[in-house]
């Protein structure tokens, strides 16, 4: 059975499929993946008697049913699959984002943009790697118009790969910083990969969004010839302008410098100035693609963070800036940064180790230390060894070797009244302290 009949029998079923053999929809097609530590192959049967029409397969020692469809690879067949899907959507436009940072954020700020003027799919949670992005496209409705595809990567050259999927017709590169250097290796490496965005679709004829104030964006785009700018510069082709961040962001923009000194006040639910960019990003990318300039804004005032992203909480009589779903040294100091620029008082700071940064770990948190040692915090409770190797020099600063420790030493409860800001990577779990 080729690529076409597989699709045709994947139309059949209403596009109902899944990969998780616990959780077969009646009528589904069945993809059995395999992991370091299971294989679908052996779930296939299983999924085909709870309901599923079709298992595709990749190992012929399972396949005793003819509803079993044997092919090379299952991983390439889904792959495959949803780039034949992507293509088979009449009319579709998709926005392919990468980034450093904020390219999540940035991805939800797009979708409620242009969901609020066109027939829109988004990435659904953190699906952007060589399984989810499949998993995203092949989810789309066949009457899409625009797609909004994150494409994330931890290794050199994972973003070209995941481009051939979705093959985006526009690129947003959100930032460039030190995220997974024990995979990357070095910024240059991830410079490189996370601009593949912008050399697949420069190659592609498509349009490149680049933010006007990024020297490193600017330079690596450049090579691309002429985008689209967005930024502060009174020369990009989207201008704006923070107004305050105090608690929540405040801005102008419009499509030239002389109409932004008019235009209405656009009042956010996002915290942190480092949001700004974010916004603006959206906005940028929605007017060029004619969604109504009152549609943005309404849709970027409506927008409320969730999943632990730049949320303000208020709990136990506490203001809670709780931006815990990651953390990497450029993420961490931005929000540390905005932090210690709030007029507050009380501020008390719950930070966790930042992972994934390889032989830089210990410079990464030695350099995060000393910026916060310049800071005017009433608390400083760091949690997890990679801070803790650092305890000797920083007397004044509270180390825990783990959440559970911190939680006992210094429960929730024991503040009221403070202003907190609670970060780290995704492996430590921050949120929970809340709990």
């Amino acid at each position: 059975m080729n690529l076409i009949d597989i699709y045709r029998l994947f139309l059949e079923g209403k596009c109902r499929f899944t990969t998780d053999s616990r959780h077969i929809e009646p009528g589904s097609m069945f993809f059995a993946l395999k992991g370091d530590k299971f294989n679908g192959n052996a779930f296939a049967s299983n999924a085909l008697s709870d309901g599923a029409h079709w298992a595709v397969i990749d190992e012929p020692v399972f396949q005793t049913d003819k509803r079993m469809i044997l092919v090379p690879d299952v991983l390439g067949c889904l792959q495959d699959l949803a780039r034949l899907h992507r293509q088979s959507v009449p009319g579709l436009k998709v926005i392919g984002v990468t980034g450093s940072n904020g390219k999540t954020t940035t991805k939800e700020l797009l979708k409620e943009v242009f969901s609020s003027h066109y027939r829109t799919w988004a990435t659904p949670g953190n699906l952007n790697n060589h399984i989810g992005v499949p998993i995203t496209l092949l989810r789309m409705p066949l009457d899409t118009e625009y797609a909004i595809i994150e494409m994330g990567a931890n290794h050199p050259g994972e973003v070209r790969p995941l481009c051939e999927i979705a093959r985006p017709d526009f690129a947003l590169v959100s930032s460039v910083g030190k995220e997974h250097l024990e995979g990357f290796g070095s910024l240059e490496n991830i410079i490189t990969t996370e601009c593949e965005n912008y050399a697949y679709v420069a190659e592609n004829k498509g349009t490149l969004f680049v933010h006007r104030d990024n020297t490193v964006l600017m330079e690596y785009a450049a090579r691309f010839g002429p985008a689209i700018y967005y930024g502060t510069d009174q020369e990009s082709d989207c201008v704006g302008r923070l107004l305050g961040a105090e608690w929540f962001v405040r801005m102008q923009w419009e499509n030239s410098y002389r109409l932004m000194l008019r235009a209405p006040v656009v009042e956010t639910q996002l915290f942190g100035s480092y949001n700004f960019v974010n916004l603006l990003a959206a906005a940028c990318v929605g007017r060029y693609c004619s969604v109504p300039y009152d549609k943005i804004n309404a849709a970027l005032t409506a927008y409320k963070p969730a999943n632990n992203r730049s949320q303000l909480l208020e709990a136990g009589g506490n203001r809670i800036i709780l931006d815990a779903y990651n953390a990497n040294p450029h993420s961490m100091a931005a929000a540390v940064e905005n932090f210690a620029s709030l007029d507050s008082t009380g501020k008390v700071l719950l930070l966790g180790d930042m992972f994934e940064l390889g032989e830089a770990a210990d410079e990464e948190h030695l350099l995060l230390l000393e910026m916060l040692s310049k800071g005017d915090f009433e608390e400083v409770l760091l949690c997890g060894p990679l801070f803790g190797k650092q305890a000797a020099r920083y007397p004044r600063f509270s180390f825990f070797n783990d959440l559970a420790e911190l939680m006992k030493a210094k429960p929730f409860s024991a503040f009221s009244g403070k202003t907190l800001l609670i970060k780290g990577s995704r492996g430590m779990q921050m949120e929970r302290y809340l709990s």
